[in-house]
């Protein structure tokens, strides 16, 4: 029957809401849930779920021309608050990071970022067969891995973020550089 009603939206979006699987994955929420006393479940869940809108607003205040920006950001935060992440839900930032080859020079910890990026994502399905199949290491290896992901991820955005803000004021003031003879001088980026 098709026209069952609206029980299925119990099934789809209040599964998503409660975070009431704590399958391991490679988000940061499962650990969280998991570990968590039960009476602050309900404290831990409203904070989580609203990080998920909490950045829409200033984002698009603080970047108003430059709404690929906005949304490559919000994707990356969708990311890492997502309750239950897959390495899918990182595709699309990472596709829409060639947008911004322009900000490269502004960046200051992409190298750190990008070799920590590798290193955990190789580690991960080592550690995952440790773990599972192995029963050589607990969960807390694992975790430690989603958590520095999670952590090294939001060190991109914040990198990304800053560098678009200093391009924006270099373009507004200018750069200044001092010229071989020591005279300043002003480099215009109009």
């Amino acid at each position: 029957q098709l026209t069952g009603g609206f029980g299925y939206l119990e099934s789809v979006y209040g599964f998503v809401l409660e975070v009431s699987d704590y399958t391991p994955n490679v988000g940061a929420a499962w650990y969280f849930f998991a570990e968590m006393f039960s009476h602050f479940t309900t404290l831990f869940l409203i904070v989580y779920q609203v990080n998920l809108v909490l950045y829409a607003v200033p984002l698009s205040l603080r970047f108003p021309d430059n709404p690929p920006l906005v949304v490559f950001a919000l994707l990356m935060l969708l990311a890492l608050f997502k309750p239950y992440t897959t390495v899918g839900d990182y595709v699309i930032p990472y596709a829409m990071f060639p947008l911004w080859l322009h900000l490269f020079k502004y960046l200051d910890h992409f190298f750190i970022v990008a070799i920590a990026t590798i290193v955990l994502t190789l580690l991960w399905p080592i550690l995952w067969y440790l773990w599972v199949h192995c029963l050589n290491a607990n969960s807390n290896f694992y975790f430690a891995i989603t958590l520095a992901f999670v952590l090294f991820q939001s060190f991109l955005l914040s990198d990304v973020l800053f560098a678009e803000m200093r391009r924006s004021y270099a373009r507004e003031n200018g750069v200044k550089r001092k010229r071989i003879d020591g005279v300043n001088s002003v480099i215009s980026l109009d």
